[in-house]
Parts: C-alpha cells; structure tokens; sequence
C-alpha cells in the first residue's frame, strides 16, 4: 500500500468517488476482487455453482500520473475473452452493475514483484477464449453432485509439465497466473491454492476453481465490500456478504 505522509486517516463508509481517487492507498497490485450482478449469467452460476460472488478479477494496474493515467485496471475472463477493465466502470454511478469486494493474499514472497510476474503472465492470455465448458461443467458438477463432460481436459500428469491453456473461466485464470509465477520461480505453489484438494500439477482442479473456492479461501484478506456507492471496511467473508446481500435486497 502506498505510503501517505501527512494523510488523514481515512474513514469509513466512503463514497466510491473519494476511493477511487485514493486506489493508490487503498489497494495493491495483485487484489482480488470478487463480484456479484443482477444479470440472468450471475445469477446462473450462483444456482450451478453455489457461489454467491460469481465473477473475480485481479488488480492490474494503479493509478500513475507519471505514465498518464489515472484509473485502476484489472485483468478478468469474460466470455468475450481475456483482457482490461477499468473498475471505475463496474461501481460509480446512479445504479453501479456490480457489488464487490476485495481481498489480498499476504505472505512471504507476495510482493510487488511477484505479483508483476502474475500480471505478466495474465496479460500474455489476452484474447483467449472463455471455456463455457468448463463454466457449465462446473455449474452441473454442484448442481447434480456428479462430474459431467470433463473428457477435453481429463489428462493427467504425474510430474508438472509447463503447459498454456488456451480457454479460462474467471476464477481459474487467476488461479493459474498465481500457481504458475511461482513454478516459474521454483518456489512451492501450495501457498496460492485456493481449492481444497487442488493440485498445481493437476490441469482440471486449476481450471475448475470457482468464485466461491476464492472467496472461502482462509488465504486471503478481507478488505473492503463496495454496496451502491460506498466502500465499507470488512474483515471476514461474513461481513462481505452482509454487506453485499443488504444492497441486492
């Protein structure tokens, strides 16, 4: 987080506005940010899957005058592929299409410069395609108790190959960015693992992350929850959803 000599401390609620124009102070390269709409695709994962965040992305970028710009992007899978979105999009405005929250893995090791790789490595994927299959298959997998239609991505490995895959949902692409900074840099991946029983070596438990395996995940932090244009300060998935369920009422 960004040193801020002299700063007010700040004070919550606050206006979306004013967070934004601190992003800088408030969230590091690398968050995870965990989300939730009203759309009919939001809320067929909540039914397949049982999550109650149904999309996640990764901080990519803070504000820096020095290089022009002033918005804080991240880096998500949508099914119109890999690529940018600026947050300010998602909870400014009269009706915001999103309620979020944000969280952040801390730990030796997670530093700006890892989570540089993380990025790198994300960005690299622009333009893949989102895998529906994986999604559905996840969804009916919950929804059924039972596996269905994993033969496209049911080899296994014994020993971890390098390996790129070509289709992402959300919460698997960011999965696989962390899991595969760190094989890069020969460190053992079990510490970014969100899933419990998943396997760095094993291609289907990476992709088949959910939303929901974030968000339950005793790994992360939590931050902050942003409702209809206020950020409040959480310290639990608990209160996140609180929070989050008190605006879609």
């Amino acid at each position: 987080m960004s040193a801020n000599v002299g700063a007010e401390p700040p004070h919550f609620p606050m206006r979306v506005a004013e967070f934004l124009k601190q992003s800088d102070r408030f969230l590091n390269r690398g968050d995870i940010i965990l989300t939730r709409n009203k759309t009919w695709g939001s809320r067929i994962v909540h039914i397949g899957t049982g999550s109650f965040f149904t999309h996640s992305a990764f901080v990519f970028l803070l504000p820096s005058p020095g290089e022009h710009f002033e918005n804080t992007f991240v880096l998500e899978s949508m099914p119109s592929g890999v690529g940018l979105a600026n947050i300010k999009g998602w909870i400014t405005g009269a009706n915001p299409p999103e309620e979020i929250a944000i969280t952040r893995l801390q730990g030796p090791g997670f530093d700006r410069n890892y989570f540089r790789q993380v990025g790198g490595i994300m960005l690299d994927q622009v333009n893949s395609a989102y895998d529906y299959g994986i999604a559905v298959n996840l969804g009916l997998s919950v929804w059924f108790g039972i596996k269905l239609g994993w033969s496209r991505i049911s080899r296994r490995t014994t020993a971890y190959k390098p390996w790129t895959p070509k289709t992402f949902i959300c919460s698997g692409y960011i999965q696989y960015g962390l899991v595969e900074a760190m094989r890069r840099n020969d460190q053992d991946p079990s510490g970014v693992l969100f899933k419990d029983g998943a396997a760095a070596t094993d291609r289907e438990s990476l992709l088949a992350v959910s939303p929901e395996d974030i968000a339950t995940s005793k790994k992360l932090k939590w931050l902050y929850a942003v409702r209809r244009g206020w950020v409040h300060q959480v310290n639990s998935y608990d209160q996140a959803r609180e929070v989050i369920s008190d605006a879609q009422s």
